[in-house]
């Protein structure tokens, strides 16, 4: 069963992130383990640009770069 968090993001917002393979549970999970919710957003979303396979396009670099330098 997944629980529903307050994210404090929007519809449009989430729906990018989860085609991007962001698990908002693990971010949750992450700030339950002492993250600040910046960085356990962050975080989440690095896992989930690389769980399947790494960054191998141009682009999937680029998109990677930008959430990690973020």
């Amino acid at each position: 069963m997944t629980n529903i968090h307050n994210l404090g993001i929007t519809d449009t917002e989430y729906a990018q992130l989860l085609t991007q393979g962001y698990d908002p549970n693990l971010e949750h999970q992450l700030i339950e383990l002492g993250e600040s919710p910046e960085q356990a957003r962050k975080l989440a979303r690095l896992v989930g640009l690389t769980k399947d396979k790494p960054p191998q396009t141009d682009g999937e670099w680029e998109e990677f770069m930008t959430v990690w330098e973020d």
